[in-house]
């Protein structure tokens, strides 16, 4: 399951030479998320992230009851929803609100190569009905290339498609 996790620091000891915060794991409730920025800040009011721990990019400015909330989201998921909301925010490029609205547009074939997609596309039709004969003489590599010229895209967590 995909874990986020943020290390908050308290800019004003930072700029002083000292690196003070404390790690963070979202999501949390949102008094607990006030008590634990609190215990970072003490009386000093700016922070920012030095470190994240999390299957997608985290800015050092992010607001952080959004990422918590998004966090939550995210929770909700399976596994493989949680890997389709990844590939929209690091490979595709949409921003967290529409990779959630949107993760239901992506097919996931997991732990598949691009060939190994090809030759289940081929079992199940999708180039017409082809005879046993046929298939022994296709080129799944090359198949598999032309997939990913038509949006699918390999990764080593599997092959997406975005449709």
């Amino acid at each position: 399951m995909c874990k986020v996790r943020i290390y908050l620091t308290n800019l004003a000891r930072y700029n002083s030479g000292e690196l003070f915060g404390k790690w963070i794991d979202l999501p949390m409730e949102d008094d607990d998320l006030k008590q634990a920025i609190k215990d970072v800040l003490g009386s000093d009011e700016e922070f920012f992230i030095t470190d994240y721990e999390a299957p997608f990019s985290i800015g050092e400015y992010e607001n952080i009851q959004e990422l918590n909330d998004f966090a939550r989201q995210l929770q909700d998921l399976d596994e493989h929803e949680q890997e389709k909301v990844t590939y929209l925010l690091e490979v595709i490029g949409c921003n967290r609100e529409e990779a959630i609205k949107q993760y239901e547009d992506v097919i996931f074939y997991p732990e598949m190569t691009l060939k190994e997609v090809a030759e289940e596309l081929v079992e199940e039709g999708c180039f017409g009905n082809l005879s046993d004969n046929i298939k022994g003489y296709l080129d799944y590599e090359s198949i598999g290339r032309d997939l990913g010229f038509d949006g699918y895209h390999e990764t080593e967590k599997g092959t997406f498609w975005y449709c």
